[in-house]
């Protein structure tokens, strides 16, 4: 069976980004940044998840580094994703969008 590949960081951090966004309830991702249970016991499961995943699915031992820094990566990326998203949401460019929506719910 396989070791680790360079390539593999950035499969990995995706598929836990995947993973991530699956939970249910949503993850706080401002809480997480931070540090928190949540962010504990995701960790604890999604490394021991995604470890099994691919050695059953690759026949690929991943090296514990690797999947610690694809775990915060992806974490580190869906946060920037969520505060871009909130800042998308309240930017001038989407006003008019947010404006238009209000018109056509406006019966004459």
């Amino acid at each position: 069976m396989g070791m680790h590949k360079s390539e593999t960081l950035p499969d990995v951090t995706y598929w836990l980004a995947l993973e991530i966004a699956k939970v249910d309830p949503v993850v706080d991702f401002e809480a997480m940044h931070k540090g928190s249970l949540e962010l504990d016991f995701l960790y604890q499961l999604l490394t021991a998840k995604v470890q099994q995943h691919w050695w059953q699915q690759h026949g690929i031992k991943l090296n514990p580094v690797v999947v610690n820094n694809a775990f915060f990566r992806a974490v580190a990326m869906l946060h920037n994703r969520n505060i871009e998203f909130c800042r998308s949401r309240n930017a001038e460019e989407t006003v008019w969008v947010k404006e238009l929506l209000a018109g056509n719910n406006q019966k004459p």
